[in-house]
């Protein structure tokens, strides 16, 4: 790591035993989030609020302490403190999380802002637990695969990497993949010998109330390490890595965040199938498209779940250059 990836190492030390150095954490953010530094050069990251709401029991982090503070005359504090430098990439991608998960609350909301913050760190918790103790499914991975090569092929190279990782939303348990210039994108990859369906989660994932949609259907075939085009999911993701620490490194906490809440961690097991992308076709979801959505479900029935035909999607399928010019806004 250097120092122009990491947004903690410009801010000085505490002067002194009990004093610390603070440094607002992003001046467009609604919330009072400060980074700073302690004397003895731990890192932090605090939320001021007016009044912090009750939290007797604050989660736990290896390697990290958090704690609220109240103050008669000062703002009271949520603070994240890390005091393992071994798990500094999780403090930072758990921060980069934080802030993003917490940026569409109203302007001074610091004491909702907390409690989603000690939602979010529950939620990691949970995350890391997952992620030390079990491997992501074969289907987990191809899923993953599928929206990383779509981020990689299609999203940083239209739009740049900074964006493109602010795009994907997947991880986050959105229904959507990617959030692109107003339009919603939805991935979904398979192997190629497959039963060619499109599994849809929910009556909300295809309704283009909230956004126009694209439906991207990419298909799989297992490779070898050393046919061309072929990735693992581990080199996949390092050479995302590398294209992000040359050229946009303030996204990598974000990009790691994505892939912890992935469940994603390297392994060798991942070294053991290499994957080749065989076709990927953009559907627009337009009126007439052959879909379920909350509107026209009879009353009591939610919870949806079901599967499309790529071939009734013929007459909507999209080409790249529509793809660029509608999606990326490229001319």
């Amino acid at each position: 790591m250097n120092d122009s990836q990491d947004a903690w190492s410009g801010i000085p030390t505490g002067a002194s035993s009990g004093t610390r150095i603070e440094r607002r954490a992003d001046a467009s953010h609604p919330l009072d989030f400060f980074r700073a530094r302690d004397a003895k050069g731990h890192y932090l990251l605090i939320l001021k609020a007016d009044e912090l709401p009750a939290i007797e029991r604050p989660p736990t982090l290896a390697g990290l302490v958090i704690r609220a503070e109240k103050f008669a005359e000062r703002p009271d504090e949520l603070l994240i403190e890390l005091v393992d430098a071994e798990q500094l990439s999780i403090f930072r991608a758990l921060a980069a999380d934080i802030l993003e998960a917490t940026k569409s609350l109203g302007s001074g909301a610091n004491a909702e802002g907390a409690l989603r913050t000690i939602s979010r760190i529950e939620r990691w918790q949970n995350l890391l637990r997952k992620r030390r103790d079990q491997l992501l499914s074969r289907q987990a991975i191809i899923g993953l695969v599928g929206e990383l090569l779509f981020l990689r092929n299609r999203v940083m190279e239209n739009v740049g990497p900074a964006e493109a990782i602010a795009s994907w939303r997947g991880p986050l348990r959105e229904e959507q993949d990617f959030a692109i210039g107003g339009w919603i994108v939805e991935i979904k990859t398979q192997l190629s010998t497959a039963d060619q369906l499109l599994k849809i989660s929910s009556e909300a994932q295809l309704d283009t109330s909230s956004g126009p949609i694209v439906l991207v259907h990419q298909t799989l075939a297992a490779g070898t390490r050393s046919e061309s085009g072929a990735v693992t999911l581990n080199g996949l993701v390092a050479e995302i890595r590398t294209r992000l620490l040359e050229s946009a490194p303030a996204s990598i906490d974000i990009f790691e965040a994505g892939m912890i809440a992935a469940g994603y961690e390297a392994r060798a097991e991942y070294e053991a199938e290499a994957w080749l992308l065989v076709r990927s076709r953009p559907f627009e979801v337009a009126d007439a498209f052959p879909r379920l959505v909350p509107a026209a479900l009879p009353a009591g029935v939610q919870k949806v779940s079901y599967a499309i035909l790529p071939s009734a999607c013929s007459a909507f399928e999209r080409n790249d250059g529509w793809l660029k010019s509608e999606v990326f806004h490229e001319h």
